[in-house]
């Protein structure tokens, strides 16, 4: 009985161990698209095509594993649907800088800092 006890006092801290690494996953990447959004925002505004369109292309790749991690919470529909609409603000961003309307690519670039500053609002923890 108390080899039982052992293997799932072991059992719980693995997990434990688990979930604190996914959760220190996800602050390094929302800490990484703050700073590619900063970015991006400052590429924009003196028009560098390369570094802007880097920054958007590296922001939408973070958007897919942000939607991920929130699909895989199943609790967490808006913060999925917030996620997804930031992968597509990127995308547009994106072909707004290949035609050089970087009026538009500003535009939806605010739009996601304010989608990114809704789901904090609901998701980010102290």
């Amino acid at each position: 009985m108390r080899k039982i006890f052992t293997v799932f006092g072991i059992l719980l801290m693995l997990t434990g161990s688990v979930w604190s690494a996914q959760s220190e996953i996800d602050t390094d990447l929302m800490q990484t698209i703050e700073d590619l959004n900063k970015s991006l925002s400052s590429n924009l505004a003196m028009k560098d095509t390369k570094a802007a369109t880097a920054d958007t292309k590296e922001l939408e790749e973070l958007f897919v594993k942000v939607e991920a991690f929130y699909a895989a919470q199943g609790d967490a529909a808006d913060a999925v649907t917030l996620s997804t609409k930031s992968k597509d603000l990127a995308q547009g961003i994106a072909k707004s800088i290949t035609i050089k309307d970087f009026d538009a690519a500003t535009n939806a670039a605010t739009t996601l800092s304010r989608t990114c500053k809704t789901c904090h609002n609901f998701y980010k923890k102290s």
